[in-house]
């Protein structure tokens, strides 16, 4: 260890660290920590709360989407001939009236599919069986149910106002029952979409003759890009989405929300630098005996700095890294304890999630040390080293 190291370590924590460098040096250390524990447990938040609404999101959907299709028969015989495809599931949708008792209707997006694949290929916690006959099945979302004041079992009709029908030019009506009800509470989906048979779809939506598109699932261990480029690749007319690309607004508020909170979380950091500065500036102050010493016994002023800097880097890592070490050990025992609860009901899960990338790390990482080694260069920069004689001779 260099001469100028052990002098700075010497004067935050050895005997000769006394006085109000000392008392500013720690207030700098707890500051810079907490500012990185703050920074640290908002972000693993935010993706925590990311990572529930991709779940959502993707459970609801699917992986990848296709769309604009010109010749169905074509494109899944193309989708089957792809690798790590696991299902594609065609489907029809177009905004439709379900008109329940009492006169209470609900404009929705009424989306047709292979309606016994429902609780397969979409995560939606609906169990299919039930006695309700053959009646056709329609299954809506929990904000929907309850602006018709419909249960599981109730009776509603179902209009797709712009397909008009073969009589009198009137719209076609078909009675459903409601076999299930499902609950996303991401985006108002649940207020948003329906699920009904692609026979009862066929005969509502009089106009279409084809599928709107293709829901695709993919196996496990299968990147999504990789897929989605090869889809793009053979199917060069039609349109091939990923869940990502689909809410693709949603997720760049998120992630600009994310960079937003670490700016104004940083502002902890620039109020411990100041701190941080106001150390640097009162060791220079206190210890101008010891200095001038060094002076006398050959150390030039680069030398002199170099302490100064050695001591801003000791007080700037004490504190970013234990606050960096907190954050992650507060993260690791709420995944496992799940010590802060959230109430399910609102917040779609029980208890308050958090997830912290590696590249998450880096970024608190350089931003936190960079404002530190600013702080430094700038103390530095403006350390007056008074004169050795002068130095030597100064009152007590």
């Amino acid at each position: 260890m260099s001469l100028s190291k052990v002098i700075a370590k010497r004067f935050l924590i050895g005997k000769q660290a006394s006085g109000p460098s000392k008392l500013t040096g720690w207030v700098a250390i707890i500051g810079l920590c907490v500012g990185s524990i703050a920074m640290v447990l908002s972000v693993a938040v935010l993706n925590g709360f990311e990572h529930r609404v991709i779940d959502k999101i993707v459970g609801f959907e699917s992986d990848i989407r296709i769309t604009k299709i010109n010749d169905y028969n074509t494109t899944i015989d193309i989708i089957q001939s792809i690798d790590g495809i696991k299902n594609a599931m065609p489907f029809q949708e177009r905004k439709g009236l379900i008109l329940a008792k009492e006169g209470i209707q609900r404009m929705v997006s009424l989306k047709a599919i292979e309606i016994e694949k429902l609780s397969s290929f979409y995560n939606l916690n609906i169990f299919l069986e039930n006695d309700y006959g053959n009646q056709p099945m329609i299954y809506l979302g929990e904000m929907t149910a309850r602006r018709l004041n419909v249960n599981e079992g109730d009776i509603v009709r179902l209009l797709s106002p712009i397909d008009h029908g073969y009589t009198l030019g009137l719209p076609v009506q078909i009675q459903c029952v409601v076999g299930g009800i499902f609950n996303i509470q991401v985006l108002d989906l649940d207020d948003k979409i329906a699920f009904i048979p692609y026979e009862i779809g066929q005969k509502l939506f009089i106009r279409k003759n084809q599928p709107d598109g293709i829901d695709i699932r993919l196996a496990k261990g299968h990147k999504i890009e990789l897929v989605a480029n090869e889809l793009k690749q053979e199917l060069k007319r039609a349109k091939v989405e990923t869940w990502g690309e689909l809410h693709e607004e949603l997720f760049g508020a998120m992630k600009f929300e994310r960079v937003g909170t670490l700016a104004v979380l940083s502002l902890i950091i620039v109020v411990a630098c100041f701190n941080l500065v106001t150390t640097l500036v009162l060791l220079t102050a206190q210890k101008a005996r010891e200095f001038g010493i060094l002076q006398v016994l050959g150390s030039n002023q680069r030398a002199i700095k170099s302490i100064i800097m050695y001591q801003g880097v000791l007080i700037g890592s004490l504190g970013i890294i234990s606050g960096l070490i907190l954050g992650l050990f507060i993260i690791f025992f709420q995944n496992i304890f799940g010590f802060i609860p959230l109430p399910e009901d609102i917040y779609f899960t029980s208890h308050l999630p958090m997830v912290i990338q590696i590249k998450d790390i880096i970024a608190i990482l350089i931003i936190s040390f960079g404002m530190v080694i600013t702080s430094i260069y700038i103390s530095a920069k403006r350390t007056i080293v008074l004169s050795s004689i002068k130095s030597i001779f100064l009152d007590k």
